[in-house]
């Protein structure tokens, strides 16, 4: 029998509904507290509160890295049903504001700002003692068998304003660290790796920064140096398709896959394949 690798802890890395992208991820610790990071998109609601619902029906810590409607729908969701299906203890998230996010000019400007509207307004909601939207480099969050590290204050970058202010968060439960770094592009991750030392940055599982093409560069993969990736990459993305050919679409991702294997991944845990587990 294949050795515990989190130590009687559990990750469950969620497929979108459908087709498209997402990123959900749902984590229980040996003592039983439930840490979800984003959750997807609005379709992906029903089976997120399936599977926290299974695990107990309480969220511990909710972690949101930015928000984008691939990552954030299936909350906003979540908060505007009366009544809620599941509880949650506490939600955290950093965005910057709306007029900064504004000012880039891009295809989807409108959508993402509609989604930035739905996600504050859901939030706020919320009673204050549940929600914290300020968060510091460096700032921890303890749940019940594992510690939650805020490892950056969401970056003001000019290029691809959205996703570049992602906020990473490493998990540390089971004796093992988990990097999530949400949807950064180079630009943050120039950044994340300037503003970390190696030992800061080491991490035993990690999520491929915006689903494995276009996220960060080789050189932040090297200093964190996974053995087990995270993939919430849908099979057109992984297999780089452009009209149902695979191999003839400009996305990156192929080249990523090849980083993984110069790193010596032991393990990619991809979405491509349906809910992907960990334990």
């Amino acid at each position: 029998m294949e050795e515990p690798y989190l130590d009687g802890g559990e990750l469950r890395l969620l497929a979108c509904a459908d087709i498209w992208q997402n990123l959900s991820c749902v984590m229980k610790t040996k003592e039983g507290a439930v840490i979800v990071v984003d959750g997807g998109r609005d379709v992906d609601a029903p089976h997120l509160i399936e599977v926290i619902q299974e695990l107990g029906g309480h969220v511990d810590a909710w972690l949101l890295t930015h928000p984008h409607s691939d990552h954030v729908g299936a909350i906003t969701e979540i908060l505007n049903m009366d009544p809620m299906p599941i509880s949650i203890g506490k939600v955290y998230y950093s965005f910057l504001n709306k007029e900064f996010l504004g000012q880039e000019q891009v295809s989807r400007r409108d959508s993402d700002l509609e989604c930035y509207d739905r996600i504050t307004e859901a939030i706020a909601k919320l009673p204050e003692a549940e929600k914290c939207g300020t968060l510091t480099k460096g700032q921890k969050i303890s749940v019940a068998g594992a510690e939650i590290t805020v490892m950056n204050e969401p970056f003001a970058c000019t290029e691809n304003s959205f996703n570049n202010s992602s906020v990473a968060y490493r998990v540390e439960m089971g004796g093992k660290r988990i990097l999530f770094l949400g949807d950064m592009g180079w630009q943050a991750g120039e950044d994340f790796l300037a503003n970390h030392t190696q030992e800061e940055l080491k991490s035993d599982v990690l999520q491929m920064a915006h689903h494995g093409q276009r996220g960060v560069e080789e050189e932040l993969y090297q200093e964190i140096s996974p053995e087990v990736c995270l993939w919430p990459t849908p099979d057109w993305l992984w297999d780089n398709v452009q009209d149902g050919v695979a191999g003839a679409g400009s996305y990156k991702t192929p080249i990523v896959r090849g980083w993984m294997v110069t790193l010596g991944v032991k393990k990619n845990l991809c979405v491509k394949d349906g809910d992907q587990i960990l334990r």
